[in-house]
Parts: C-alpha cells; sequence; structure tokens
C-alpha cells in the first residue's frame, strides 16, 4: 500500500475504530502527509516510492488522532515514524 492509497477506512482499521470522526481522520492524514513531505523533502509522488513511508503517515495519524494534539506531534514524532522518514530524508544538513 501506498500513501496515496491510505482511505479514512484504512485509517479506522490502523486505528482499532468503528466510528471515528472522519473529518478528524481526514484532517490527520492531511497533516500527516504535509508532515512527510516537509520533513523528507519528497513530493507526495515521490513518498508513493517508498512503501515504508505508509508505516510512517499511518503512525504519525495515530499520534495526531490519539493526542488531539496534531501541534504538540508536529515537534515531538514518534520514534518509528521519525527513523522510517529519516531512511528517504533529502533534507538532512
Amino acid at each position: 500500500m501506498t500513501v496515496s492509497e491510505i482511505t479514512v477506512n484504512t485509517l479506522k482499521d490502523w486505528l482499532g475504530i468503528s466510528d471515528g470522526d472522519e473529518t478528524a481522520l481526514t484532517a490527520c492524514l492531511a497533516a500527516a502527509k504535509s508532515r512527510a513531505v516537509g520533513y523528507t523533502g519528497l513530493t507526495l509522488a515521490q513518498l508513493d516510492e517508498h512503501e515504508d513511508i505508509t508505516i510512517a503517515v499511518l503512525g504519525l495519524v495515530s499520534d495526531f488522532y490519539t493526542n488531539n494534539r496534531p501541534d504538540t506531534a508536529q515537534i515531538f514524532m514518534n520514534k518509528m515514524s521519525q527513523s522510517l522518514l529519516d531512511m528517504h530524508s533529502k533534507n538532512l544538513l
């Protein structure tokens, strides 16, 4: 599965919920994709070239949704997502 193939139903399965707020899940997915693009320097299309980035995005969505604090999750990325994104980052100085 690629990042562009993630749906709200995918997120519900990942989070183990059946009645999640679809608007919030959609917003969390958009924020997670944006974070992955900004962190790695890759485009959305380039994210799809690396299936492991899908897990990183799902991890970010999980943090955003369960913490209800996207601002905090933007500052403190979970180690799994960070290590997966680090492998593909073009933004390393």
